[in-house]
């Protein structure tokens, strides 16, 4: 039994993944302390010793966030077991598929921050521009493979263009997009890469 006045222990991990959550669907300046206490059931000076104030916590939830989602993204992007085009056509539907079938409309966190505060912010710039650097990498390490004719800087292009296009299609499906329009966008680079899906 909890003695009188020890502190509430708590689960740091499952704590910090509600705070990416918050954040991840409400933005930086939407989500209050008020709500992440409501959210985590801890008080604010629990909060503060753990993770710090607000800006600390929304940068230990995008780095929680990167560690899962973005890493996993890039495990896709690698898996052997698995042709190089179709890595990419997975990647590119997963927004598709986030929006269409689960009515996910938060996108990517990481394309968020980007939008939302990595301008305002070089730490959370800094986080962004890792991420980001870790899927160009992981696509153009499935090009190499699917695509092995092209020079290195039409292979850097080729990764860039789809980063940017899925980056979009994240963007984009917060808005509620239409989800075909959506498809028509994906369908697109994959045909340029010369793997038109029907």
């Amino acid at each position: 039994m909890q003695q009188p006045g020890r502190p509430r222990e708590f689960d740091p991990d499952e704590t910090l993944s509600k705070i990416m959550h918050l954040f991840w669907e409400h933005g930086y300046e939407a989500t209050g302390l008020s709500d992440i206490t409501k959210a985590t059931g801890l008080g604010k000076a629990s909060l503060y010793a753990a993770f710090g104030n607000k800006q600390s916590m929304y940068l230990k939830a995008l780095a929680h966030y990167d560690a899962r989602m973005v890493e996993g993204a890039v495990r896709i992007l690698r898996a052997p077991d698995t042709a190089p085009l179709a890595r990419i056509d997975g990647f590119l539907s997963a927004p598709l598929t986030a929006l269409r079938d689960h009515a996910d409309s938060r996108g990517c966190f990481l394309c968020n921050a980007s939008a939302d505060r990595a301008a305002l912010d070089a730490q959370t710039a800094a986080l962004v521009r890792a991420g980001y650097d870790r899927m160009r990498h992981a696509i153009a390490h499935a090009l190499s493979e699917a695509r092995p004719d092209m020079t290195r800087d039409a292979r850097a292009q080729q990764a860039q263009l789809i980063l940017t296009v899925y980056s979009g299609l994240r963007i984009m499906a917060r808005a509620a997009t239409n989800p075909e329009t959506l498809q028509q966008a994906k369908d697109a680079v994959m045909i340029n890469l010369g793997n038109k899906t029907e």
